[in-house]
């Protein structure tokens, strides 16, 4: 279960305990990885426990899988191949958050200025194989096996309310390609807590937060530039 709640003075973003798929349940390991967490072994007392949040920013315009309270029916563009796609989740918080004045047309302006000066981005630092433990001989259970060390660069934005933002290179479902994929990730002692329900909070305290995740994927990509200076322009102009 993943809802947004609307309030005066807030945004409430609800997570269940038994999320799946795009939202995780993970601990910071000793060598400062997040590893997945079963059901069973959350604490939410644990500091180092927190939630991942695959989150998009936009979705198929006429997609069947949207959830149309995630959905901004105001806003349709066409994204670097040609398809037209429309905010969602991301776009949806960004949106509400122009809706409650909480940010301009002036910082949208600015935003925009910013993101499309972006010349370098994540996706250019390759995964490589480490030559230096890379092509051992390892015998296991009587065979020989030739191991490989392939090394995926991770990288993390830390907000100042102590969620922060992973990006790192993973292989796409149904290409041959690898794609940046962002995570926001928020810690269970930042998050609020409704019997079953977690809930995270954006304010225009923390607002920053959200504001980051739409830079760290201006400068994923260049395809991810693309449809963040897109949502942004159709913003501007609502």
């Amino acid at each position: 279960m993943l809802r947004l709640e609307i309030e005066d003075d807030k945004l409430r973003v609800l997570f269940g305990k038994k999320s799946r798929g795009k939202v995780r349940f993970k601990r910071i390991n000793d060598y400062g990885v997040g590893e997945q967490i079963k059901q069973d072994e959350i604490n939410l007392k644990d500091p180092k426990q927190y939630i991942e949040w695959q989150i998009t920013y936009n979705i198929r315009a006429g997609s069947k899988d949207k959830d149309p309270t995630w959905l901004v029916d105001e806003c349709e563009y066409k994204d670097i191949k040609g398809d037209k796609r429309q905010p969602y989740e991301l776009g949806k918080i960004l949106y509400e958050m122009k809706v409650k004045g909480w940010i301009g047309k002036e910082d949208i302006q600015q935003l925009l200025k910013e993101i499309n000066g972006y010349t370098r981005f994540l996706d250019e630092v390759e995964t490589y194989v480490d030559k230096d433990v890379s092509k051992l001989i390892k015998e296991l259970n009587g065979l020989k096996f030739r191991f490989y060390r392939w090394v995926i660069p991770l990288f993390r934005l830390y907000n100042r309310d102590g969620t922060f933002i992973e990006t790192l290179k993973e292989k796409q479902q149904y290409a041959y390609r690898m794609q940046m994929m962002v995570y926001f990730c928020i810690p269970c002692s930042v998050l609020k807590y409704q019997g079953s329900i977690l809930v995270y909070e954006i304010t225009p305290q923390n607002m920053d937060s959200i504001v980051n995740i739409v830079k760290v994927f201006g400068c994923a990509s260049k395809r991810h530039k693309h449809d963040v200076l897109e949502i942004l322009k159709c913003f501007f102009k609502l």
